[in-house]
């Protein structure tokens, strides 16, 4: 078991904002879920300002859950920063505080961002546990069978037919043909991470089944592009809502977020997500 004290961190918040898949809420329990991420199976709950966590394996454990749920990131200066934009954000801030930008493992954050076009959390949920327990490798927790997300040698066995199996409909074709690119280069995750910005979008548009949003969204969620403002049907509305007052093009949109949101861009797209998508605003 490890406990850690948190400032400025809300688990239920950070884990469903929308930009992960593989965490379940544990059932009668208040903020404690369960997931698999990395290598490990991950059980964590929070109390007050502490977490606790326990997991499969135990090393260098205090190590991946600081990294991943970005724990050394001063989150208090960056919700006070942003705070100051204006009345919405704010407001925004104030319902949904302790949002963090979690840092996922690329490959896995790529092929669930291409099952995301057009779908929803259930369904892409359930495409990536599908394809993680047909394809990946089964460690036990607690007397129970968890499946790591497969990597790239192990998903190029996938057939389109095993993937659509899955339930991923007409991006198993996409599926497909990025796993082929990336197990063509095996520098090319290494080479994503060490790229600018405009670069490493450059390269993920080329994969198949990678537009704009879903490339925004890898960068934010796994590349630590913190400026960048992924915009689906709800970050739309709510920024014709709240800014626009009419129907305006996603450009307009992402020109607004980088002339006024800057490198606090992704924290602030992640606060207004989740509040138009429960109704605060």
């Amino acid at each position: 078991m490890l406990k850690l004290k948190v400032k400025c961190f809300n688990l239920k918040y950070t884990l469903e904002c929308g930009q992960c898949f593989r965490w379940k809420k544990v059932e009668d329990c208040e903020n404690r879920y369960i997931g698999v991420i990395k290598d490990r199976v991950i059980d964590v709950s929070q109390k007050a300002d502490t977490i606790i966590i326990y997991s499969n394996k135990e090393e260098k454990l205090e190590e991946v859950i600081k990294e991943y749920f970005d724990l050394n990131t001063d989150y208090e200066e960056i919700e006070k920063r942003i705070s100051k934009i204006d009345d919405n954000i704010y407001k925004s801030v104030q319902n949904t505080t302790g949002i963090r930008i979690l840092n996922q493992e690329l490959f896995e954050t790529i092929i669930s961002y291409i099952i995301s076009a057009n779908n929803n959390i259930k369904r892409i949920s359930k495409s990536v546990d599908k394809i993680s327990e047909m394809f990946g490798q089964a460690v036990e927790y607690n007397n129970k069978t968890y499946y790591l997300f497969p990597t790239i040698e192990q998903l190029k066995k996938a057939t389109v037919e095993q993937l659509l199996s899955c339930g991923v409909g007409f991006r198993a074709k996409y599926i497909k043909d990025t796993v082929k690119i990336l197990g063509q280069d095996n520098n090319l995750l290494e080479k994503l991470k060490v790229s600018s910005k405009d670069r490493a979008k450059e390269i993920l548009l080329n994969f198949s089944g990678v537009g704009p949003k879903v490339s925004d969204c890898i960068l934010l969620f796994s590349l630590n592009k913190s400026d960048v403002f992924p915009i689906d049907v709800w970050v739309k509305r709510v920024m014709e809502k709240l800014y626009f007052r009419q129907n305006v093009s996603m450009k307009q949109i992402a020109g607004y977020a980088r002339d006024n949101f800057g490198k606090d861009a992704g924290i602030i797209q992640q606060h207004l997500f989740y509040n138009v998508r429960e109704g605060n605003i």
